[in-house]
């Protein structure tokens, strides 16, 4: 009986700063047809983990070749959102206009970004400190119209492999009039790109399922004798003489950040919380990092508000803070009396904000979402 022995060839991690930089298990990692198809191609096994997955070659001899690495396509993976509230506590950013029901956000490892996340130095799938920037894209389904510009109306019409330029696919266009039907049922799922005579067209993802149900994908390029040419070198799992090199990839989402805005109300109507401060203390766990890079500081509005026919005072964030699973684990927030309270004035612990709590602050000259949280002592 043969032994066949594996090796890590490449593995992909989903962090998150709402889950303190650990795996974000709200997204799910699952090959794609056409890579399940390459995996067996080279009798890979693919394992799920928490927010994240793992590629294993087999091992040849030498322990450390992989032999006849020759592909065009990259592996590429679907992510999967499990939870609703994902891109409410996701800090998207550039992303934020994307059309959830014609696009998905893509993510590879085709240029070389690493920096310092989450307390280590990690290879990411995105640009630095902006992972959504140019990852929404357009899902089109393999057979499909596509509205030639007038520019484009007569000459060769290309799908390309977006790393390496490869024509994949090719169709003659004559004088075309209204939507020019795109068949490419042949290809795999996956990224590509539309170009005629050397002018892009568009970019897309091609995928017969609703973009509805897919939050991502990520395609990962190995190298081998025709990636490796247009892969930078710290990208290369696999380089052109099929030397293997595991790494880790790394989609590294941060945590939205919101004002955090109290109301705190007596429903008995018997307490004046013009006399209090909202305090929020660092725990000592938190970094003197972490410390200088969040203000903690809430101030009380002038004026309070009437919330279902009673007071409330108003205490906001003075700088937006990021939602947290557990912020209890960074800082505590509290009432407190302040040097004018009364003698048995105590102290009032306060909830923390949560996703499903987010509205547009008023009177903000942009998009600034604000966390209302409502308190009754």
């Amino acid at each position: 009986m043969t032994v066949v022995r594996y090796t890590e060839l490449f593995r992909i991690e989903c962090l998150h700063g709402y889950f303190g930089g650990a795996a974000c298990r709200s997204l799910v990692l699952s090959p794609t047809d056409g890579c399940r198809a390459l995996m067996e191609r080279y009798r890979m096994l693919f394992r799920r983990s928490d927010g994240g997955a793992r590629v294993y070659a087999p091992v040849q001899s030498p322990p450390d070749l992989l032999e006849g690495f020759d592909e065009w396509l990259p592996f590429t993976f679907t992510l999967s959102n499990t939870e609703a509230a994902l891109n409410s506590y996701t800090d998207l950013a550039s992303g934020e206009s994307a059309a959830p029901a014609e696009t998905l956000f893509h993510f590879d490892n085709s240029a070389d970004y690493q920096a310092e996340v989450f307390g280590s130095r990690r290879q990411l799938l995105h640009p630095i400190a902006d992972p959504f920037s140019g990852a929404a894209i357009t899902v089109q389904p393999k057979l499909f119209r596509y509205m030639l510009p007038a520019s484009a109306s007569k000459g060769v019409l290309h799908v390309l492999e977006p790393l390496t330029g490869q024509v994949l696919w090719e169709s003659p266009v004559q004088n075309s009039e209204g939507p020019f039907l795109l068949d490419l049922r042949q290809l795999p799922e996956g990224h590509y790109t539309l170009a005629m005579e050397n002018q892009e067209l568009l970019k897309f993802y091609l995928s017969d399922r609703p973009a509805a149900q897919q939050w991502g994908a990520i395609s990962i390029y190995a190298g081998g004798s025709r990636q490796a040419p247009a892969l930078p070198t710290k990208c290369r799992v696999v380089d052109g003489a099929d030397m293997i090199t595991p790494k880790t990839f790394t989609l590294a989402l941060e945590s939205r950040k919101t004002i955090w805005r109290y109301y705190v109300i007596d429903p008995a109507g018997k307490q004046d919380f013009g006399r209090y401060e909202l305090m929020a203390t660092p725990r000592k766990s938190m970094t003197a990092e972490a410390d200088t890079a969040v203000d903690l500081r809430f101030s009380r509005l002038p004026d309070t508000v009437p919330i279902d026919g009673r007071t409330a005072w108003v205490f906001e964030s003075q700088s937006p803070l990021p939602l947290l699973q557990s912020p209890s684990t960074e800082f505590s927030l509290m009432l407190r009396p302040n040097g004018n309270g009364k003698r048995g004035d105590r102290v009032v612990r306060l909830p923390y904000a949560q996703a499903g709590s987010l509205v547009f602050k008023k009177g903000a000259r942009s998009r600034e979402f604000c966390s209302e949280v409502f308190v009754y002592v």
